[in-house]
């Protein structure tokens, strides 16, 4: 855990990015016929037998993941995927993925001689912006001529393409695959080798609308490695284009507008897919917002203080022809009132700053966040120390229920040396105006470590205006006071009466994956969810004892129930 100290920064204003790319529309090329050798073990039994030849010429071939050499062994967990299905890893083409053909069968073009060729035969010829490549090269690099036939007896050549060695080259689209010893099967695992490659075919423009119907490739220069060409993918042409997205505007706590200029004149309307994860939608993926004309839209309703992802793709006429979507926008709403939270300062690092949606009305102390070690771990903690007499204001985001009454600010703390100490709770009626600050309560701090008796509560009347926020100082004593674990919840009854309920109920697993598991239910008559912010994202009024929670993002979430009885427990909660 880490503990924060609060005395510190402005509000953070709402960050923005966006890309300013088109995105392409990757695709597999699968093949049809022109693969020579099946150099890939798999399956159970001796890998001689499930390979036709190998890779290098010295007896080495790729293995497959579940690859047994007899129904005792215990299947490899590394290796080549069990589907044929390769995501490459270069960093330049996110998205783009290879089909090799069966693993069972022929698998690999293998070049081994100078002047050797073949012809990879395409099932659905399409037209390409770009082509890309999946190779390797055995016992050393090689070098190969590449010759693009289209459908119309038309075609294009790539002279001299380097085809790096499968063990140490750059360009990888998976390393780490491992390999075996045809002659005796003793196999050879690694997280970085052998390799397989990603090279780029960029079609001429008087060639992108012409299908590609198959390649040939063949071995030339003095290299002594053996070619292996596995797949081929495109970028495939379209005239319907992504547009490419804008800097966002006019962020506020619950919109934001986007916007993107059109690379398609045929373009129609646009769809626009948001979300609050970073996955991109797939290909026919259905939009959040559909139809828009224009190149301009507010998106609304959104929540405070939280990260969004948004694509756009356009739709083109004649016809019904759409785009892929565009690559990703992001932007961060801003802050809001909130009404509950929980902030234990792990998401920051440490150093000078102040939580995002908190404020610091700066005097002549310093604020910062510090990781120390309590009774147990590490934890960040935000400390206060006191320089001279002109003390510092700490603020807390906007509660949207200050003025409601029956609410509580909880919170550990602990002063540096020369206990007692006090912190004062109170708000203030400017956020940036240290002299609107109206004490509520003194804390006497006399604990100098996070033990049992760390943990101080501050009942907040409805006699706090509205739109005001709480505060916490020190006293002038130039002690240092460290702080964490901060709640802004309903008040809870007397710790009795919610121990009382604690030892009859359990929460588990804990951390969980899909479903949280709730004892005793029938004591319960409400289940809220929160995430670190205090956003609530889903209350359960009447549960049953299972709460199913998938839809969640991993993370750490706060659990309140509520009981039959008026109490209520909060208890935290990590989703996997």
């Amino acid at each position: 855990m880490k503990l924060n100290l609060f005395f510190g920064v402005a509000n953070i204003a709402a960050l923005f990015c966006t890309s300013i790319l088109s995105a392409q529309n990757f695709q597999t090329m699968p093949v049809q016929s022109g693969y020579t050798a099946d150099v890939i073990a798999n399956g159970v039994g001796s890998s001689s037998i499930s390979t036709s030849t190998d890779v290098d010429g010295v007896s080495f071939a790729f293995v497959a993941r579940g690859f047994q050499a007899t129904a005792t062994n215990t299947p490899i967990t590394y290796g080549i995927p069990s589907d044929g299905i390769i995501n490459s890893a270069v960093a330049s083409t996110p998205g783009l993925s290879f089909q090799l053909a069966d693993l069972s069968a022929n698998n690999s073009l293998r070049l081994s001689t100078i002047g050797q060729s073949g012809t990879l035969n395409f099932t659905t010829p399409k037209p390409a912006f770009k082509l890309y490549m999946l190779s390797t090269s055995g016992s050393g690099a090689s070098s190969v001529d590449i010759v693009v036939n289209f459908t119309d007896g038309t075609s294009q050549t790539f002279s001299n393409q380097a085809v790096s060695d499968w063990y140490y080259g750059a360009n990888f689209a998976i390393q780490g695959i491992g390999r075996i010893n045809r002659g005796n099967d003793v196999l050879e695992s690694s997280t970085t080798e052998p390799r397989l490659y990603q090279a780029v075919l960029n079609i001429d423009a008087a060639n992108q609308t012409k299908p590609i119907q198959n390649v040939t490739i063949t071995k030339v220069g003095t290299g002594t490695g053996i070619s292996n060409i596995f797949a081929f993918s495109a970028d495939v042409y379209s005239d319907c284009v992504a547009p490419t997205l804008q800097p966002v505007a006019s962020i506020t706590s619950s919109s934001a507008q986007v916007s993107w200029t059109a690379n398609s004149a045929t373009a129609v309307s646009y769809d626009i897919y948001y979300s609050t994860t970073n996955t991109a939608p797939a290909m026919g993926a259905a939009a959040t917002i559909s139809g828009v004309v224009g190149t301009s839209r507010v998106l609304d309703n959104l929540n405070a203080n939280t990260n969004y992802y948004y694509w756009v793709r356009s739709n083109c006429s004649p016809g019904t022809s759409q785009s892929s979507w565009s690559f990703s926008g992001t932007f961060k709403t801003a802050c809001g009132a909130v009404s509950s939270l929980f902030e234990n300062f792990e998401s920051y690092n440490t150093g000078s700053i102040v939580p995002t949606c908190w404020n610091r009305i700066a005097g002549t102390g310093s604020q910062t966040i510090t990781a120390t070690s309590p009774a147990s771990g590490i934890r960040n903690i935000y400390q206060y120390t006191l320089a001279s007499a002109t003390p510092t204001y700490v603020v807390l985001p906007e509660f949207s229920n200050i003025s409601s009454g029956g609410n509580q600010l909880r919170f550990k703390a602990r002063v540096s040396s020369g206990a007692p100490g006090s912190l004062i709770v109170g708000y203030v009626t400017n956020a940036t105006d240290a002299s609107t600050f109206v004490a509520l309560q003194t804390l006497s701090i006399a604990n100098t470590s996070y033990a049992s008796n760390s943990e101080y509560t501050v009942q907040v009347p409805s006699s706090v205006p509205f739109g005001a926020r709480l505060a916490i100082r020190s006293a002038n004593d130039g002690k240092s006071y460290y702080w964490d674990d901060i709640y802004w919840e309903a008040s809870q009854l007397a710790t009795s009466e919610v121990n009382a309920n604690k030892k009859k109920l359990a929460i588990h697993p804990n951390p969980f994956k899909d479903v949280l598991y709730i004892s005793e239910i029938d004591k319960v008559t409400s289940v809220t969810i929160n995430d670190v912010t205090g956003r609530t994202v889903r209350t359960i009024d009447n549960p049953s004892k299972e709460i199913d929670l998938r839809f969640l993002n991993s993370g750490l979430y706060l659990v309140t129930l509520k009981f039959k009885d008026g109490s209520q427990l909060t208890t935290k909660a990590i989703k996997q």
